[in-house]
């Protein structure tokens, strides 16, 4: 049975939060929570937590750069 673990959160202006999750199995991912709540990943597994929230960023600031 896989286990979520939430390793890191971190908050950005806005309201915009950045999470990496740890699955066992499969190494970590990351998660982008937007101030109007709505859950977002890429579906990728990285190999550590910073990569996992280096990619959590670059999604809020690519979302940043859309609006």
């Amino acid at each position: 049975m896989a286990t979520n673990t939430l390793a890191e959160l971190l908050g950005f202006s806005g309201g915009w939060l950045v999470g990496a999750s740890l699955e066992l199995e499969w190494g970590y991912q990351c998660w982008v929570i937007t101030p109007e709540r709505q859950v977002h990943t890429d579906g990728e597994f990285y190999e550590n937590s910073r990569l996992a929230l280096e990619a959590g960023r670059f999604l809020v600031e690519h979302s940043l750069e859309v609006e």
